[in-house]
């Protein structure tokens, strides 16, 4: 077996993973605004966040369809429509947020959140203008910057139970003080690894092969 059947292997388990989780995060927070059981803010804000929740059912679940590259290669006129809903989507759960904002109980998450969302809205713009200038390497880098921006959605969900197992932010001793540096974290430090792996190592490695 050569390498690319272990990619390939690595690359289904990696989907599956993300979209299991998303999913469910996803109707384990949305269930809730159907059943009735919701704190006064939230019924309050109720029909806003099902808006913002609907808009980012359709990152989650065509964000990894648009990086099958069968699917990509062999249904064009189906990945472009896929992509309008996705455009369509991450523009509405994410304009969202500037609402939702307004009325916050962690006044330290709202400049992160509201940063979340203006940078998730550039990478979409951006990988959709690319797209029409048909630069599909930037691209694909674009849209898997906007793809990690959605789902911030999952990791700020992980993270208590990261804490839960490990205990790696019990030196924080204020529960919102701790709730306020997952709002930062859920997307800071994927948003790194992401231009890490798409930026920072391949410099690094054409560096070395000019040498």
């Amino acid at each position: 077996m050569n390498n690319s059947f272990y990619k390939k292997i690595l690359l289904i388990v990696f989907w599956t993973a993300v979209l299991m989780v998303s999913f469910y995060f996803y109707f384990y927070s949305v269930l809730p605004y159907f059943k009735g059981t919701l704190g006064p803010r939230q019924e309050g804000e109720k029909w806003w966040l099902i808006v913002h929740f609907s808009g980012a059912i359709c990152t989650l679940v065509l964000g990894p369809l648009q990086f099958w590259s069968y699917f990509r290669n062999h249904f064009k006129h189906w990945h472009r429509l896929a992509g309008k809903f996705y455009i369509g989507g991450s523009f509405v759960s994410a304009l969202m947020v500037f609402y939702l904002l307004s009325n916050y109980p962690l006044p330290g998450s709202v400049p992160s959140l509201g940063l979340l969302a203006i940078i998730w809205l550039f990478t979409t713009i951006i990988a959709f203008w690319f797209a029409v200038k048909k630069n599909f390497k930037l691209h694909k880098q674009f849209m898997i910057r906007s793809y990690v921006c959605g789902l911030a959605f999952v990791f700020i969900r992980l993270l208590p139970i990261i804490n839960d197992y490990t205990g790696l932010f019990n030196f924080i001793k204020n529960e919102e003080v701790q709730f306020t540096v997952y709002e930062w974290i859920c997307w800071v430090y994927p948003l790194m690894l992401t231009e890490f792996i798409l930026i920072w190592w391949p410099s690094v490695l054409k560096i070395k092969a000019l040498k």
